[in-house]
């Protein structure tokens, strides 16, 4: 766990610099989890009870509609992982986790991590770039949604995570591009 806990004060440390005091109330909170492969971690409609950091395997959210997944994110080594609006809320999640590989990291209770903030500042302001991040990488994607081409969302993703296509599935990398199977094999063959 001693690793695991110096990659995410290696994440953490990168927007804040909690002192020795603070970083030991925090990490205190962390414990080991380990999943199989295909492991619903949190389930559709589920309560999310705890925010995960990832130090191997691949984790993907994704919601269903009339019988069809769409893939909305994935999470891997050394990022952060869960459903972050039941979390925060506490409500009823509106979409699912699944390990894609076997995946281990730590994780926190969200009755564990509240306290922090409300004690701490420097976690307050952790957690606020940690939800702004995510907020602004949402709009982000959706705006590429919307807007971009498949072309120019397969090439965005290219460019930006190109080690995800040995990570992911392509038919969760095209369902998380709104393409389908085929446009994204095609695009694929093309540029690789």
């Amino acid at each position: 766990m001693e690793e695991v806990l110096q990659q995410l004060e290696k994440k953490v440390r990168s927007i804040v610099q909690p002192n020795d005091q603070e970083w030991q109330a925090f990490t205190q909170k962390w414990r080991p989890f380990s999943f199989d492969k295909n492991h619903r971690v949190t389930e559709l409609g589920e309560v999310e009870p705890y925010f995960y950091f990832i130090s191997e395997g691949v984790i993907r959210g994704y919601f269903i509609k009339n019988g069809e997944e769409f893939n909305i994110g994935f999470s891997y080594h050394g990022e952060y992982s869960g459903v972050y609006d039941s979390f925060m809320l506490q409500k009823p999640s509106q979409y699912a986790l699944e390990t894609l590989t076997e995946t281990s990291g730590i994780r926190i209770k969200y009755h564990d991590l509240m306290p922090l903030f409300d004690q701490y500042k420097v976690f307050e302001r952790w957690g606020r770039l940690f939800n702004q991040s995510v907020l602004v990488g949402f709009g982000v994607f959706i705006q590429s949604i919307l807007a971009d081409s498949a072309e120019e969302r397969f090439n965005r993703l290219m460019d930006q995570s190109p080690h995800i296509f040995q990570l992911v599935p392509q038919k969760h990398l095209a369902s998380y591009l709104g393409m389908s199977a085929e446009t994204f094999s095609r695009m694929r063959k093309k540029t690789m």
